[in-house]
């Protein structure tokens, strides 16, 4: 398998579907230094990483989320996630609990309308 291939292999199927021939011709015509080979990898790396975006966003939202309430349990500053926040740093573990999933709701709202709009 050449390396025009295997460059155009790292990139989603659906983009390849639509731009694969093509890019593979520009690869053909261009110079593959090791820094384009670089550049055209992390392309599909953060092309990857968008098409999984719902999800890798819920899973930060869940492990952030859990961190905090875990720390705020052993260092004694809750007994669970429903306490009432007495001080700033109180609040501020509240907020690392809770704030995670309000971003992740507040996003997935602004996707919504963005997507009734279009």
């Amino acid at each position: 398998m050449g390396l025009i291939r295997v460059l155009v292999a790292l990139h989603p199927r659906d983009w390849r579907q639509r731009y694969g021939d093509e890019f593979a011709a520009l690869l053909e015509d261009s110079r593959l230094t090791p820094s384009a080979v670089g550049n055209v990898a992390a392309q599909a790396a953060g092309l990857r990483l968008r098409a999984h975006q719902g999800p890798l966003l819920l899973v930060t939202a869940v492990l952030i989320s859990v961190t905090c309430e875990v720390a705020a349990k052993r260092t004694g500053l809750a007994v669970n996630i429903l306490w009432l926040p007495t001080d700033p740093l109180h609040a501020l573990a509240l907020l690392g609990a809770v704030g995670p999933w309000a971003a992740l709701i507040i996003r997935i709202g602004g996707r919504r309308r963005a997507a009734g709009r279009g």
